[in-house]
C-alpha cells in the first residue's frame, strides 16, 4: 500500500457533488460494479443507519470473482451520501478507524481493497466532471 493510499484511508474524502442524491445513488449503482482490484469486484450494501431520501450509509464489500457474492460479511469501508439541496449531494468516504467498525488487524489486505475502491471512485467522479483534480488516480483492474 502506498503512502498516499494510507493517507486517504486515514483522512477519508469529502466532496459536494453537483447532482441530486437520487442521481448520486444511480451513479453508484452504475459504476461500483465496474470497479475491480486483484481479480475481485465490489458492491455496495445499505446500512440501517440511513434516512430514506435524505442520507444513505453504504457498506463497501469485496466480491468473489466467480459468484459475485461478498467474500465476507464485514465491509472494507463505507460511503455516505446526503441530500445537500435539489442539485447537490454531500459525498463522504469516512476515514477507516476502529470507531467506524473496521477491523484494523486486517488493515493491509482490506486497506488495499478499500484504497483501490477510493481511487476508482475518485476517477469515476472526475471523468463525469463531478469532481476536479489536476490528474487521475492510479488505475486498477
Amino acid at each position: 500500500m502506498t503512502g498516499f493510499t494510507a493517507f486517504l484511508l486515514e483522512q477519508g474524502i469529502e466532496a459536494q457533488l453537483p447532482i441530486s442524491l437520487t442521481e448520486t445513488l444511480g451513479l453508484l449503482d452504475e459504476t461500483v460494479p465496474t470497479f475491480a482490484h486483484d481479480g475481485h469486484g465490489y458492491l455496495l450494501a445499505s446500512v440501517s443507519r440511513g434516512q430514506l431520501g435524505a442520507r444513505w450509509e453504504l457498506a463497501v464489500k469485496v466480491t468473489d470473482p466467480v459468484t459475485g457474492q461478498p467474500i465476507s460479511d464485514e465491509p472494507v469501508g463505507f460511503v455516505h451520501a446526503s441530500n445537500a439541496g435539489p442539485d447537490a449531494t454531500d459525498f463522504v468516504i469516512p476515514p477507516r478507524t476502529p470507531e467506524s467498525g473496521i477491523d484494523l488487524a486486517h488493515f493491509d489486505a482490506e486497506g488495499a481493497f478499500f484504497g483501490a475502491f477510493i481511487f476508482q471512485m475518485i476517477n469515476a467522479l472526475t471523468e463525469r466532471n463531478l469532481m476536479e483534480l489536476t490528474g487521475s488516480m492510479p488505475r486498477f483492474s
